[in-house]
């Protein structure tokens, strides 16, 4: 085999023109047995048939049967080249969101024990304004520290974020940053009820945002509000 391609290779380079073909020849080797094989899965075996089809189609005329094998070749390596070096899909390469992703954990290392501190100093307001008293739910509010709002305005955000299945997704499509919004909406609502001093629609206002909440819990994968109160 080896002594017919390289007789085949030296009667190509007899001219000019000769060279150019056994360039060509020598790249469509190439590409039958080592790209082809490689990506598309089949043996080199498989496209030993022909490997000297350019310069026999040339000696013998055949040049324009001998020029669309060779383009065939060369098309079908491509695509098998291509396959190979395309990026993997992003949801494969992150694991996805269910998946447990490189991102995701590290979202979660980064934020849940945050978020899940103000969750639990924002339930801790419930007994105080079920009996009337504001006091506590405006130092939720008020407060900057870890396990207060403002701290998990950022955390529960970012949290949410980072449960997605690919990187182009826009936040606000994601279900994890709808639910987060809506819990955001509801204690905003219940900001509105304390500056006008409305026991009534604080409580309202804070019994809508206890169930928004959990539905977010759900979706960051947390524990529920009734895990989080125990």
């Amino acid at each position: 085999k080896g002594r017919k391609l390289q007789s085949t290779s030296r009667n190509c380079q007899t001219t000019p023109q000769g060279k150019m073909k056994s360039f060509y020849l020598l790249l469509a080797l190439i590409l039958r047995n080592e790209v082809v094989s490689a990506f598309v899965g089949t043996t080199p075996n498989a496209f030993n048939r022909g490997q000297v089809d350019v310069c026999l189609a040339e000696e013998s005329g055949d040049i324009s049967t001998s020029r669309r094998e060779w383009m065939r070749d060369v098309s079908i390596a491509a695509f098998g080249l291509g396959s190979a070096l395309s990026p993997p899909n992003i949801a494969q390469a992150s694991g996805g969101a269910t998946a447990g992703g490189a991102y995701l954990l590290s979202a979660k290392q980064r934020y849940n024990k945050r978020v899940t501190a103000s969750v639990q100093a924002f339930l801790a307001c419930s007994a105080s304004i079920e009996s009337g008293k504001l006091d506590s739910i405006k130092a939720f509010l008020a407060s900057e520290d870890e396990g207060g709002w403002k701290d998990v305005t950022t955390a529960g955000y970012l949290l949410a974020n980072a449960f997605r299945t690919n990187s182009t997704t826009a936040p606000d499509k994601l279900p994890s940053v709808k639910k987060w919004k809506a819990f955001v909406a509801e204690v905003e609502a219940i900001k509105k009820a304390l500056k006008k001093k409305d026991v009534k629609g604080v409580q309202s206002s804070y019994e809508t945002a206890v169930a928004a909440l959990d539905e977010y819990l759900s979706a960051v994968e947390l524990p529920s509000v009734i895990e989080m109160r125990g």
